[in-house]
């Protein structure tokens, strides 16, 4: 087991007037925060400054914070054991879901996204002075991870690094997988026709050519599927499974694309007219389309690995708020991965309704918020903008607390690991110059944000417990 005992240096609150009763807090303060959205030309905009309710862990009414933690081998909970099976599973305890980590104990998914150097030559030449390889920096950083109570690479992360390092150590670093194997296959398939270039990616879901390459990409998780310390796959990242597609799609109808056939052929048979099709309409046809994803791709992991967990295509925009394509995935998918962006803490409602339309549990695999105070331009990405690290900070526990008072909930993944060099013109225009990570471009961490971040995760297995006897 690993135990961590650190001092928490606590940023300090004013007596606030209490909450409602209905809020979990003996105090509040109010952050102010700028709201992300894009205009009419796709272009990024954010709201004027406004004041945002946020709750801290110590301020949660009848809770005691611990200042330290024991946590099991993989930064599990070591109070409770169940059967272990040697690798990641999900299960129910007492009416709340759960990861269970390979020993049997319930695990909190608490990741970072990206876990991986930057590739700019000031990020080259900072890992050097700082680290002096690559294979040092896996391991300081690793450890530092897992000393702020972290126990999860996400996604896009050095893999090969974060095995290598698993080899040398007792306490080993969980990992995920991302496949893209929609992208992929898309990629494949326009080098063919290059006439479906421009097509919706939803177009190509249909093609039998895509159930081939789904199974012979698979082929290749043989080689993982007796690590203990990965813990599943994630086949792509933020399909546009959204409503709007469908007008896209309909636009392909001469590129042979199966999809479109299929649904030129579901609105014939319904009596739905183009011209009149509704939002609904439109969700439950891209229910059927991400009924025969989920199923194509799941059925190709499993095949050729059947101990790791299938966790989703990290749901985005109004996909998440689709019925059916919860319903579409609850056969096939062991978690439901999310993108959360839009909200400062998740909305109870849409939690609720995740719960009723499947009995599959979920974890928010991007959040973020970036602070002014880091001196970037912060225009890019759809996180929110406060002022200072410690409001990150401040927002990472109001929001993460909102997860683990929902019993659906098994973890979340930060959005990421390291800001982008701002001189770095390789990096996509999501990353560009912005305060997303947990270290500078120099990897120094933001140790006012990532104070909080340890705080709240020392208590993470207490508060579940709490809350549950709430």
């Amino acid at each position: 087991m690993l135990k961590y005992c650190f001092a928490l240096v606590l940023v300090g609150c004013c007596a606030f007037e209490s909450w409602s009763q209905s809020t979990i807090y003996k105090h509040d303060t109010s952050i102010l925060a700028k709201i992300w959205s894009k205009d009419s030309l796709k272009q990024v905009k954010y709201s004027n400054w406004k004041p945002f309710l946020t709750g801290k862990v110590d301020w949660i009414k009848g809770f005691n914070p611990q200042n330290a933690f024991v946590v099991s081998t993989y930064g599990g909970n070591p109070a409770i054991t169940v059967k272990a099976t040697g690798f990641f599973y999900t299960a129910k305890i007492n009416n709340r879901w759960f990861v269970i980590d390979p020993e049997g104990h319930p695990f909190n998914v608490t990741a970072v996204n990206s876990i991986r150097p930057g590739t700019s030559s000031n990020n080259d030449k900072a890992l050097q002075q700082q680290f002096g390889s690559k294979e040092a920096w896996a391991s300081a950083t690793i450890k530092q991870l897992q000393q702020l109570g972290f126990n999860t690479a996400g996604s896009w992360s050095d893999v090969e690094s974060i095995k290598l390092y698993n080899v040398t150590t007792d306490h080993p670093f969980a990992y995920t997988l991302q496949l893209s194997l929609l992208s992929g296959y898309i990629r494949e398939a326009v080098k063919k026709n290059p006439a479906r270039k421009n097509t919706s990616a939803l177009s190509f879901i249909m093609d039998e050519d895509f159930i081939t390459y789904c199974n012979k990409k698979a082929e290749s998780l043989t080689t993982s599927k007796n690590d203990p310390n990965l813990l599943g796959y994630f086949s792509d990242n933020e399909i546009t499974f959204t409503y709007t597609e469908i007008n896209a799609l309909l636009k392909a109808a001469n590129t042979g694309s199966k999809s479109v056939e299929q649904l030129m052929q579901w609105m014939k048979e319904n009596g739905i007219d183009e011209k009149t099709i509704t939002r609904a309409q439109k969700e439950a046809f891209i229910g059927i389309l991400a009924g025969r994803y989920f199923q194509t791709v799941a059925e190709a992991i499993k095949k050729n690995d059947p101990n790791h967990l299938y966790i989703g295509s990290r749901l985005h925009s109004s996909a998440k708020n689709n019925i059916s394509i919860f319903k579409a995935a609850e056969p096939y998918i062991d978690v439901i991965s999310i993108n959360y962006y839009g909200d400062w803490e998740p909305r109870q409602q849409s939690m609720d309704d995740w719960k009723t339309w499947s009995n599959k549990p979920f974890f928010i695999t991007e959040f973020y918020t970036k602070g002014e105070d880091a001196g970037m331009n912060n225009s890019s990405g759809a996180g929110w903008k406060v002022k200072t690290q410690t409001e990150r900070g401040l927002h990472y526990q109001n929001f993460c607390t909102k997860l683990l008072q929902n019993p659906q909930c098994v973890g979340w993944h930060w959005f990421r690991y390291q800001d982008n060099d701002p001189a770095d013109t390789t990096a996509d225009q999501s990353n560009q110059d912005a305060n997303k990570g947990l270290v500078n471009i120099a990897y120094k961490p933001y140790e006012n944000l990532t104070v909080l971040m340890h705080q709240l995760h020392m208590n993470i297995y207490s508060l579940i417990s709490f809350f549950d006897k709430k």
